[in-house]
């Protein structure tokens, strides 16, 4: 049986985006044994045992040289369906490196990384047979497959860059050109096939809620600068509950449980707040919801994973890029000022330009589009 390692670092956003891939390469070596590699937060996305090909989480961390090994085991304390009767359990000892899990047993390796080959060079150096990557000419060899995209240009969305990866990957050990590059995406069969899916959902989720129509306001970020103003999602939340349209929707205001004065800002003690303790509980949360409005952040990669219709605000951020997964979700972006030099007040000030009356029409339009 062969093994496959996948690599995938980053932030929640970045890891995310990345479950299309995963899924892709899932399915171009079947019957394999798959290794997801990368940061801890993969133990709080991959429910146990939901993808059965994945039987290991290997973790690493940047700028340390050790890895820790996770594998399914049988859960004797719990055999329900939520977790499939199995857990992740740390099986490596101490001393373990990637190289030395890279000389495991690993029949392929892929790299989503088109900006770096760091992660890559374990596995060259064990040998592994098949390499797959994204590498400049002068680091072509450290690849068996490799791609042509490297870096950031042209503009490509985050989950699109290694399914192009993936599509585009040749023996050769040449230097290709990018000159047909955008002929290549438009002709993408797996970019066009998950810009009609989304995202797939990494755990076992219901989009049976408790009833009725529910709206969930995410109105939080990593930074105040990144968000909208709290003062305009209250003012949304008052013209959304006036409008007729809105009588049968149960508005809760989303976040995380370290942001309840932020939440509180926002909610003012007039709808209610949801705050989920883990990853898991926010996945369930999502797919139970009908409609969610946040701004550029990670829930709205949770919302294309199960399918929940989203409104996304973006301040200077490029939609192309970052922008909101599921087919039909609608984006409203503000106007970023020219004469600003600073990027966060320049984020600020997008973010401030976007009008209450303009977020409630793509809402009212989601709302009519669901109804339907």
């Amino acid at each position: 049986m062969q093994r496959v390692g996948w690599i995938r670092m980053g932030a929640l956003g970045d890891l995310l985006v990345g479950l299309a891939s995963l899924r892709e390469v899932i399915d171009r070596w079947p019957g394999a044994k798959v290794s997801v590699i990368g940061p801890k937060l993969w133990l709080e996305i991959l429910e146990p045992g939901f993808w059965p090909e994945i039987d290991r989480v290997v973790v690493i961390e940047r700028k340390k040289p050790a890895a820790l090994v996770y594998k399914l085991t049988n859960n004797v304390e719990s055999r329900d369906s939520a977790t499939h009767g199995q857990r992740w359990t740390v099986v490596s000892s101490g001393d373990w490196t990637l190289r030395k899990e890279m000389g495991a047993g690993y029949d392929v390796i892929f790299n989503t990384r088109v900006d770096s080959p760091r992660e890559a060079f374990p596995a060259f150096w064990a040998r592994v047979p098949e390499r797959w990557g994204a590498a400049k000419c002068f680091e072509r060899f450290i690849y068996t497959h490799r791609g042509t995209h490297y870096g950031k240009d042209p503009l490509l969305h985050e989950r699109d860059v290694p399914l192009l990866l993936q599509d585009e990957i040749t023996e050769t050990n040449f230097c290709s050109k990018y000159s047909t590059l955008t002929t290549r995406i438009e002709n993408s069969p797996r970019i066009a096939k998950w810009r009609q899916l989304g995202l797939p959902s990494p755990r076992d989720v219901s989009k049976v809620g408790p009833g009725g129509t529910i709206l969930l306001v995410n109105p939080t970020s990593s930074r105040r600068e990144k968000a909208w103003p709290s003062q305009k999602f209250y003012e949304l939340i008052k013209s959304l509950k006036a409008s007729p349209d809105f009588r049968d929707v149960d508005v809760k205001v989303l976040g995380s449980p370290a942001e309840t004065d932020w939440l509180n800002e926002v909610a003012r003690g007039e709808v209610p707040t949801v705050q989920p303790a883990n990853i898991g509980e926010l996945f369930r949360t999502v797919a139970q919801a009908s409609l969610l409005v946040t701004n550029t952040s990670s829930v709205q990669f949770i919302a294309a994973s199960v399918a929940t219709p989203v409104v996304t605000l973006m301040g200077r951020a490029r939609p192309e890029i970052w922008g909101p997964l599921g087919p039909k979700d609608l984006i409203v972006r503000g106007s970023e000022p020219p004469d600003v030099d600073s990027l966060f007040e320049r984020e600020q000030k997008a973010y401030e330009s976007i009008a209450v009356e303009t977020v409630n029409d793509a809402v009212t339009r989601q709302l009519h589009a669901i109804r339907k």
